[in-house]
This record gives structure tokens, C-alpha cells and sequence, in this order.
């Protein structure tokens, strides 16, 4: 009960943003407030800040999961991320938002030629989100070396081996490459870390994030671990290893990519690296058999607030209402009304950008602990 009343907190606020956008494109600003465009932002508000309450401090991992029997059937269907529609959804409202602010609180009150000025600075911004969400959350397309595992997987064999889960642990450590002695930048990574039928430790890491933060990178790995921790996994390599590697190498990435599936059908997908793997690759024993239609599924983070990345949107957000209420009521016109249109949409630009700044990758201390420094230059801990 408590996830619906999230989910519905979550997506109310999206139906209210849309709302109110369309009704100030399809409205000319009348004399007199606009009760209906503030009565959307406010619900919209409300609902923002019960969710934000509701969630505080939660960690992503959603419903615990029954403990499955082990898996017989191996899945030979491993899909793709599923789309994020919430975050689709609102970067198509931060595309046309800005051309409805700018336009309700300019349109008529100015000269036109500075309208169309502000309108021309829009367009670049419009179409780089616009080329951006399509390319990065509509299409979805895994990363090569994935897409010739899920082909392997298929075509009806892996290779494949069992292993027990110890969780998700993070590592911080100072690249081999890094030539600065005082304050090095540290490099954050989280693993899966495994443990095989011979006591052996294996590591795997999350897909790598995209230009909107982790997305299914961290989260899925920061769910699957806790989730699964001291239960049996399966990890899947393409039986073409050897090519895969080499189409790894050529994308200047050159690790293994990897399927873990726990034994409910909950999937992950990542790389692991080159040491201590081809000790599974070349066991001919690991070469397994997928059985055809059945289907992994990838596991589903449960969003919740984050100070760090929603605290920034909503100030700038919160900058924007700011702006735009003087507007709506009919309070200002003119040249003023125009520089609040203007200030209001370079807040609600800004507004993701201040979100993905916020997406960090270093562990969350409130959830996990801080490890010591790794320095491979050194090999020494610090």
C-alpha cells in the first residue's frame, strides 16, 4: 500500500507540470490570475513534498523477495532496461516547459523581435534534450558486448557458473595513471561480490552510467546486492568470449560482459574484469544450456528522495514558481513580466542539470561504509 501511495505521489506531480503546460500554450494570457495553471503547480507541489516525507531515507530496495527454489532453467531471454517513463516524462516537460513560460509571461508585452530572440535561445536547448531522451531512454540499446551475451543466451548456450552473493561493496581507489602526489582524485566503483563452489572471489561491476546519472548502473547493482546478499546466483559470459573481448577492446573498455540472474529471475547486467575470469571461460564444464522462452526480468529500483539530487531540482524549481506566481496573478506586465518569463525558464533548465551534478558516484555513507583508499600506484592502502 505504502508503494502505491509513492508511485501515485510521483506521478501526480508530472500530470500536474504537463497540465499546466499545455494550458498556457493553448491559452493567450488573459486579464486576470490564471487559478487554473497555480491550482496544477500547487497539487503538484503538494504532492512533491509528501513524497519527498514518505521516502526520506529510504533505501531503493522495494518489497523483500521470496526465497526462491534454485533454478533449474536457466533463462535464455535476457532483456533489455525497461523504459523510465518518469524520467522520460520530465525531460520532455523541461524541453517545452521553458517555451511555455517564456511565451505566457512575454507573448504581447514586449516587441517581438525580442520574443523571437528569446524563442531562438530555446531551440538548441529543446532539441539536444529532446535528441537526448529519444537516443538514451527511448531506444534503450544495450552496449555491444551485452547484446552478443543475450544473442549467446538465445542461441542456446552460455557460459555459466554458480556462484553465492556477499552483497554489494564499494571500492574507492586512485588510478594507476593518476601523476597527482598531494589529494588524487579518487575513482568510486560498486561490485558484486561473489564467492564460487571452491571458496574462490569473483567481483562483478554494474553497467557503466549515462549522461543522466547511473540509472539502471548503480541502482540495479545497489538493489540486487542487498537483496539477494547470501543467496545463489547465476553469472552468465557469451560462449564467443574471445570475439566479444575483442569488440570490448576496439569500444576501449576491456572487460567481460556478464548476466547476473538470481534464482527468481532477477537479472542485473554488467562487466567483470579480466583476471580471475578465464578460469571460468575455458572450463568446459561452465558451458550450459538455456532453455528456450523462459525470461529473466531486470530488477526495479524503488526511487526515493535524496537531498543531494532532488533537494537541488526542487530549489530551482521552487526559483521558478517563485518567478511565475507575480505572472499568473496579473501582478506584473511588461518588460518586468518578460524578465520573470525568462528567469523562470533559465530555472527550470537549470533545474536537471543541477539534478545530475547532484547524481553522485561515491558511496552513500548513511547506507554503506566509506572503504579505505586502494592506491595502485602504490598497492599500499591509505
Amino acid at each position: 500500500m505504502r508503494h502505491t501511495v509513492t508511485e501515485v505521489l510521483r506521478a501526480v506531480p508530472l500530470g500536474c507540470a504537463a497540465v499546466a503546460v499545455v494550458l498556457c500554450f493553448v491559452h493567450e494570457r488573459p486579464d486576470g490570475a490564471r487559478w487554473d495553471v497555480l491550482a496544477a503547480l500547487l497539487v503538484g507541489a503538494i504532492c512533491i513534498g509528501a513524497w519527498a516525507l514518505l521516502t526520506r531515507g529510504e533505501a531503493p530496495l522495494g518489497p523483500p523477495s521470496p526465497r526462491p527454489a534454485p533454478m533449474d532453467d536457466l533463462p535464455s531471454v535476457l532483456p533489455r532496461n525497461p523504459v523510465d517513463w518518469y524520467l522520460t516524462t520530465g525531460m520532455l516537460l523541461v524541453a517545452f516547459a521553458p517555451w511555455a513560460v517564456f511565451r505566457y509571461a512575454a507573448h504581447l508585452e514586449i516587441m517581438l523581435p525580442v520574443v523571437v530572440l528569446g524563442y531562438l535561445a530555446l531551440i538548441p536547448w529543446s532539441a539536444i534534450v529532446l535528441f537526448m531522451t529519444v537516443k538514451h531512454l527511448l531506444v534503450r540499446r544495450l552496449p555491444e558486448p551485452q547484446r552478443l551475451l543475450a544473442q549467446d543466451a538465445l542461441a542456446g548456450t552460455v557460459v555459466a557458473v554458480r556462484f553465492r552473493s556477499t552483497g554489494a561493496e564499494w571500492i574507492r581507489l586512485v588510478p594507476e595513471d593518476s601523476t597527482k602526489l598531494i589529494d588524487p582524485p579518487l575513482e568510486h566503483a560498486q561490485h558484486l561480490k561473489l564467492q564460487d563452489a571452491k571458496g574462490d572471489w569473483y567481483g562483478t561491476h554494474g553497467l557503466l552510467p549515462t549522461m543522466f546519472g547511473p540509472d539502471h548502473a548503480r541502482k540495479q547493482l545497489a538493489v540486487f546486492g542487498p537483496r539477494f546478499k547470501g543467496e545463489h546466483v547465476w553469472v552468465y559470459w557469451p560462449q564467443r568470449w574471445e570475439p566479444v573481448l575483442a569488440v570490448a577492446r576496439r569500444r576501449g573498455h576491456p572487460a567481460y560482459p556478464v548476466a547476473i540472474i538470481a534464482d527468481n529471475g532477477e537479472m542485473v547486467w554488467g562487466y567483470a574484469a579480466l583476471d580471475y575470469t578465464d578460469r571460468y571461460l575455458t572450463d568446459p564444464a561452465n558451458l550450459k544450456a538455456t532453455a528456450p522462452g523462459v525470461k529473466a526480468r531486470p530488477v526495479r529500483p524503488r526511487p526515493y528522495f535524496r537531498a543531494a539530487v532532488h533537494g537541488r531540482m526542487l530549489v530551482w524549481l521552487g526559483i521558478a514558481l517563485a518567478a511565475l506566481v507575480p505572472v499568473l496573478l496579473d501582478l506584473v506586465s511588461g518588460g518586468v513580466s518578460a524578465l520573470l518569463g525568462a528567469v523562470a525558464a533559465s530555472a527550470v533548465i537549470t533545474a536537471p542539470m543541477s539534478a545530475t551534478r547532484g547524481i553522485s558516484t561515491r558511496p552513500d555513507p548513511n547506507r554503506y561504509t566509506i572503504p579505505p583508499v586502494v592506491d595502485f600506484r602504490t598497492q599500499q592502502d591509505s
